[in-house]
């Protein structure tokens, strides 16, 4: 595995690990406060879920051989599995799974399909960039509803 796939691995757990420890261990209540923009922790956490259930489908469909679509945008994913009434616990935990689904397909992912342009113009390594980045964009908003740790 080259460095950057490892870095890529690396960032994609940190995320999970980070909201393992910085969510999971709340009260519910606390984590379905409303901030003054409207958002609670429980909805960035179902944001999240939401996103990487769509990145692993879309890896899915592009491993196999099918176009990788946006994945980032407002569309509720429609997989069946999903509840308005998930507790921030249960939506952690599919985002969990999903995450590893994730990783699973990554694993098998050569360094030359990693670094190679796909349908769009755009790699693997690419989109999972963007993945860490929106990643990170999830977890300063979880962290500013939250305060400091």
């Amino acid at each position: 595995m080259i460095e950057a796939q490892q870095e890529a691995f690396d960032g994609l757990i940190g995320t999970y690990r980070e909201l393992n420890n910085r969510v999971r261990p709340l009260r519910e209540e606390r984590l379905r406060l409303d901030s003054a923009e409207g958002k609670s922790v429980r909805d960035v956490v179902q944001r999240m879920r939401d996103d990487e259930l769509r990145f692993s489908q879309a890896l899915k469909e592009r491993l196999t051989g099918v176009p990788m679509p946006e994945i980032f945008g407002d569309d509720a994913p429609v997989l069946g599995t999903e509840s308005e009434d998930d507790s921030t616990v249960v939506l952690l935990s599919q985002f969990g799974t999903a995450r590893e689904s994730t990783l699973a397909m990554l694993r098998g992912v050569e360094g030359d399909d990693w670094t190679t342009a796909i349908e769009g113009g755009t790699t693997i390594a690419a989109r999972i960039e963007a993945l860490l980045a929106n990643d990170r964009k999830r977890v300063e908003q979880i962290n500013g509803l939250l305060g400091a740790p």
